[in-house]
């Protein structure tokens, strides 16, 4: 009986091996055509603030009393950050103001006496009780001396009245002559004359020295004013919300002048990332395209990357001396969010003028197979060029 062999199909391995090779590369191929890579510009920069530093001066000499903040301190508009010593200044201060009063008292009586109104002080005058109490009774004793001057007149000139009229009936019979009827009418009238010239002479006085202390209250209320301001400047208060960048003089004591600088505050303003460029990369950075920040301060592999956008390219190439040379680059700026930001794996950190790190400018976007291919296409291209 004939027994039959198993039918056995060789098959060639080149079959094996590049049926293996398309189940690979064929899905390879499609991924690579399908999947996207970020083509980026790289720089690195440094965290600035769009506000200048801003130097906090004494506006008066003195001596600090009081530094109340510290370096990296975040402080308020209006916060009081540091403190001269007041008692020179509350001392000049009242003393203007002791001056004020006495002016006020005294032009208070002054128009009492000019305009025949009732004896009113100002509130400032009422503070200092002495004064008031001194001009009224100087106002009494001038109305009394007044008073008494005009009622010794008025009974000489009722007597002289009354001798005139004694007289007259006795020009008539001839007893008495018309020359002493005129020179007891001449005596009647100098009497109402002096009445009416001491009134007046009280009254102009009165009037000449109220414009004279009108003019110098005007005066002394203005060095008042400027006292006030002078002690309010005593406390020295932060012109915007900042970061107290450098305290120059934190001596308690320290004499300090007019217009020395205290102390630097950053304004707590926009932030941004100010980069240096490659001339290379710039044909490829656009304002508005996004930016992936990693800063020195924070590990990248615990914290991740920060979200940014370019918002400003300069116009040419800027240049700094290193010491390899002269370096030429582009000054990019990018914009963050505020000074608090959160990292792609969503924590939120604070974010300070003068960090460093690197940016990452997304400025497009390519194949997998694109850049692999990229290789191979420049060398063809190049081969073909050849003379």
């Amino acid at each position: 009986m004939k027994v039959e062999l198993p039918y056995i199909i060789k098959i060639n391995p080149l079959i094996v091996i590049f049926g293996a090779l398309c189940v690979i590369i064929i899905p390879f191929l499609t991924w690579a055509s399908i999947a996207k890579l970020e083509q980026i510009s790289r720089a690195q920069g440094k965290v600035i603030a769009t506000a200048k530093k801003q130097e906090i001066q004494s506006a008066n000499d003195g001596v600090i009393e009081e530094v109340y903040v510290k370096e990296g301190q975040t402080v308020k508009k209006d916060e009081v950050i540091a403190k001269l010593d007041q008692s020179q200044f509350q001392a000049s201060y009242e003393a203007i103001k002791s001056k004020v009063a006495a002016l006020e008292a005294t032009i208070s009586r002054l128009r009492a006496e000019v305009f025949k109104k009732p004896l009113v002080f100002s509130q400032t005058a009422l503070e200092f009780p002495e004064f008031v109490s001194s001009q009224q009774e100087l106002y009494k004793r001038r109305q009394e001396a007044l008073n008494d001057e005009i009622e010794t007149l008025q009974n000489a000139l009722k007597l002289a009245k009354d001798e005139l009229n004694l007289n007259i009936p006795l020009v008539k019979t001839g007893d008495v002559g018309a020359i002493e009827l005129i020179r007891l009418k001449r005596q009647v009238a100098d009497i109402e004359g002096q009445i009416v010239n001491r009134k007046n002479k009280y009254f102009q006085e009165s009037q000449a020295e109220l414009t004279k202390y009108e003019e110098e209250l005007s005066a002394q209320v203005q060095e008042l004013a400027d006292r006030t301001v002078t002690l309010g400047r005593s406390e020295i208060l932060a012109p915007m919300d900042a970061v107290v960048n450098n305290i120059l003089i934190t001596t308690v004591g320290a004499k300090v002048r007019a217009g020395d600088v205290i102390m630097e505050l950053v304004p707590i303003d926009e932030l941004v990332i100010e980069a240096k460029l490659s001339p290379a990369e710039i044909s490829f950075v656009k304002v508005g395209q996004k930016a992936s920040v990693k800063l020195d301060a924070y590990d990248f592999s615990i914290f991740g990357g920060f979200e940014g956008k370019v918002k400003h390219i300069s116009s040419d190439t800027l240049v700094e001396k290193t010491a390899k040379g002269d370096e030429f680059f582009f000054r990019v700026l990018i914009s963050i969010d505020g000074r608090e930001i959160v990292s792609k794996i969503g924590k939120t950190v604070a974010v300070s003028p003068g960090m460093t790190g690197q940016i990452d400018i997304i400025t497009g976007e390519r194949t997998v197979l694109t850049y692999l291919a990229k290789p191979v296409i420049k060398t063809l291209n190049q081969a073909f060029t050849e003379r």
